[in-house]
């Protein structure tokens, strides 16, 4: 069995996130879970190349001291499709992630992997947690 892969992007975005997301092809949810200060959106995309996409923003907008304030991480079983997807992000929705990602940042994410079976298995119920409707 493959093993899933996870992309992390970091950039600075000082517009609307929830703005930016409606621009994106794929319809995202808004994701109440985590952390009080940031705006998350997630989706799914079930496909012959299956992949789920989050992406965050602080409310405040708060720049860290790497100089971001956006993270969008996209999981799937490969990192062409990851970089796929994450381009036609930065493009449809405007939102300039080309920063470098620290290293830190990177080895947190790598649990978007076990995220990523869960969604496989079952997509509606993953989300619904998510979203808080379960």
């Amino acid at each position: 069995m493959s093993t899933p892969k996870t992309l992390v992007r970091v950039g600075r975005y000082d517009g609307s996130l929830e703005e930016a997301v409606k621009r994106f092809r794929e319809p995202l949810e808004n994701i109440p879970v985590g952390l009080g200060n940031t705006v998350k959106y997630a989706t799914f995309k079930e496909a012959e190349e299956p992949y789920l996409l989050m992406v965050s923003q602080q409310k405040e907008k708060v720049v860290t001291a790497a100089g971001y304030n956006v993270i969008l991480t996209v999981t799937s079983y490969s990192d062409s499709r990851n970089q796929q997807v994450a381009d036609q992000f930065d493009r449809e929705t405007e939102i300039e992630l080309s920063l470098g990602v620290p290293e830190q940042l990177k080895r947190h994410f790598v649990m978007m992997n076990l995220s990523f079976r869960a969604f496989e298995k079952n997509p509606r119920a993953a989300m619904a947690i998510l979203t808080r409707e379960l």
